[in-house]
């Protein structure tokens, strides 16, 4: 049967909005609505589905979902986790029930932690959140500056010293502890009220900085040898080990939860449960951003904390979540029963994607994968932060990334070109003869994009694609909002290509050469449209022309697109990302708008 492409838009768009893909946090998901349609126009149902690069298995959830086997493996630990929380259906009732009993049974082992005193009647309540500032000494007058305090109403950061008048710079001051500034209560009608933080509110925190049961909070090091050990400045931080990113109450509570949840002799309730708890550990960490307009959440690429960041009832964010599993279980069954033969259909393997023994020869039909983008993200180093509950490790050795710090940075390139060069031969041995592969990349630098191109042709693959798709996932991340002033890609491709059939061998592929890329990138200028939203969208047209004419991407660079924007007058506004048309008319040149 030949698969109708012509169905297959050439933007493929699908938020990160809904219940499931919102349930719990993992680098760079695609959204199971984005691989649906490539499900169904390329497998039918009771086929399977696989996927080596698999993160915390959307492309399962997605095929299970249309009635296909899948076929997951990674290397992640986390992502087994994540994926088999996700396709552990559970009864509402019971589940909730227990949740309930859980987060009573943790909340009595803390005791009064979370205690504070209402400002406003002296009532005994429990704390919602507490907002923590970093200080700095300013190293003329050795002021200490306390940075929430100086903040403007809006948000921003203070310019100069409040005593000398010297100029603020947070990398040349030196930090002082943190502090707590702010406490967050439910007023006697239920309003969540700010108030000073107290004396009684640093007694109870130096009760749990004092509690025996810190040393039982599970840790993980992230040692020197980690990219974002560097990249995160965890070293002049004082940031070594896991938990030193939480509070101490926090940690306290999160302990407590996690021996309450893992005493539940259920295996589905407890996985469901283990699944939402994993879930807030970033939002229950320092990583939580605040904000003078809504909580920033957590970078989940970094281990970056705000100057200002909150310390959040772990019991609500739990409660929240438990609420949120529930959603997600409604969308993801909703018009599918799970039951446990079906459940059957989801095998989730842990193993390095150049090496997949488990899987038997021209067993697959179809294979939807979305492989590490180069050096832009660690998963390993990040699932650390999980992983240090779950008592199992991601093997970070034989991870497709390229290091750009540290010891591993000499020969990172060619270590990933030949693990995707593995990966996408193993792809074209576990394939039935004729059948396709589509491959979800983004980046900004061709050279990465020009190894990807040569593991798929040399893994055996028609050169010609079968289809080149950009996906959108409407969402933009934090360091995305700057794309057009730093070179951040915001958009991906779907590249779609074909194992040959039995006796049919790649003949119709043509050599990949060099192309006029220049020109590419002025046409795609030239024709810029309404829908042309941001730079990405731009770099990404130009890739799949280049891709569809079998030109050579490694001198395709996201940077000469903004260049190429600039001179033709386009800028990029820094709050949505959007591309407008400011100078060019005035100086002759195109007159459009994007």
């Amino acid at each position: 049967m030949k698969p109708a492409l012509h169905i297959l838009p050439e933007t493929i768009t699908a938020p990160r909005t809904d219940p499931i893909y919102n349930c719990h946090g993992y680098l760079t998901k695609v959204p199971i609505g984005a691989i649906e349609p490539f499900i169904e126009i390329f497998t039918q149902p009771g086929e399977t589905v696989a996927d080596f690069f698999a993160g915390s298995g959307m492309t399962g959830l997605a095929a299970v979902r249309r009635g296909r086997k899948a076929e997951l493996s990674d290397i992640s630990a986390l992502g087994r986790h994540i994926a088999n929380g996700y396709s552990t259906h559970i009864s509402r009732e019971p589940f909730e029930t227990t949740a309930e009993k859980v987060i009573a049974k943790a909340r009595s082992a803390i005791g009064d932690l979370y205690a504070t005193r209402r400002l406003k009647d002296k009532a005994a309540v429990e704390m919602t959140r507490t907002i923590w500032s970093f200080t700095y000494r300013c190293p003329s007058c050795q002021f200490h500056l306390v940075y929430y305090k100086h903040l403007s109403p809006k948000g921003s950061p203070p310019k100069h010293c409040p005593e000398c008048h010297g100029p603020f710079t947070r990398r040349k001051w030196q930090r002082g502890p943190d502090v707590p500034v702010e406490v967050v209560v439910r007023s006697a009608e239920g309003r969540l009220t700010p108030q000073p933080v107290s004396d009684f509110d640093h007694t109870m925190i130096e009760k749990a900085l004092k509690d025996r049961r810190q040393k039982d909070v599970p840790s993980l090091c992230i040692d020197k040898d980690r990219e974002m050990f560097s990249r995160s400045a965890l070293g002049k931080a004082g940031l070594l080990k896991t938990k030193d990113f939480f509070s101490p109450r926090n940690a306290i509570a999160l302990l407590e939860l996690w021996r309450a949840i893992n005493a539940i002799k259920d295996d589905a309730i407890r996985q469901k449960l283990r699944f939402a708890f994993t879930a807030i550990l970033p939002r229950a960490s320092r990583r939580y951003q605040w904000s003078a307009q809504r909580p920033l959440n957590a970078q989940n690429q970094t281990y970056y904390i705000a100057p200002v960041y909150y310390e959040w009832n772990v019991f609500e964010l739990f409660g929240r979540k438990v609420a949120a599993a529930l959603r997600s279980d409604d969308e993801l069954f909703h018009d599918v029963p799970f039951d446990k033969a079906r459940e059957h259909n989801l095998n989730y393997v842990l193993a390095s994607a150049a090496q997949l023994k488990h899987i038997r020869s021209a067993s697959i039909d179809y294979v939807f994968t979305d492989p590490p983008f180069g050096s832009n993200i660690f998963y390993s180093d990040m699932n650390l932060f999980q992983e240090a509950w779950l008592g199992e490790v991601t093997d970070h050795a034989s991870e497709a990334v390229v290091h750009t710090t540290g010891r591993r940075k000499s020969g990172s390139a060619e270590r990933y070109e030949a693990l995707l060069a593995s990966a996408f031969a193993e792809a074209f041995r576990i394939l039935k003869p004729g059948r396709y592969m589509s491959v979800v990349f983004g980046n900004s630098s061709g050279r990465i994009w020009g190894l990807v191109q040569r593991a798929i042709r040399d893994a055996g693959f028609k050169a010609a694609p079968a289809h080149v798709a950009i996906l959108d996932k409407g969402q933009r991340s934090v360091k995305g909002l700057n794309s057009g002033s730093e070179s951040v890609v915001t958009v991906d491709l779907i590249l779609t290509v074909q194992k040959p059939a039995k006796n049919e061998h790649a003949a119709d592929a043509h050599d990949l050469r060099n192309g006029d890329t220049q020109r590419l990138i002025r046409e795609a200028i030239g024709e810029l449209s309404d829908d042309a939203r941001n730079a990405s969208h731009v770099y990404a047209r130009i890739l799949r022309k280049a891709i569809q004419k079998h030109y050579m991407l490694d001198h395709l660079h996201l940077t000469d697109v903004l260049i190429a924007l600039r001179s033709a007058g386009y800028v990029t506004d820094p709050g949505t990302g959007k591309l407008s048309f400011a100078e060019a008319a005035a100086r002759g040149n195109i007159v459009k708008t994007a």
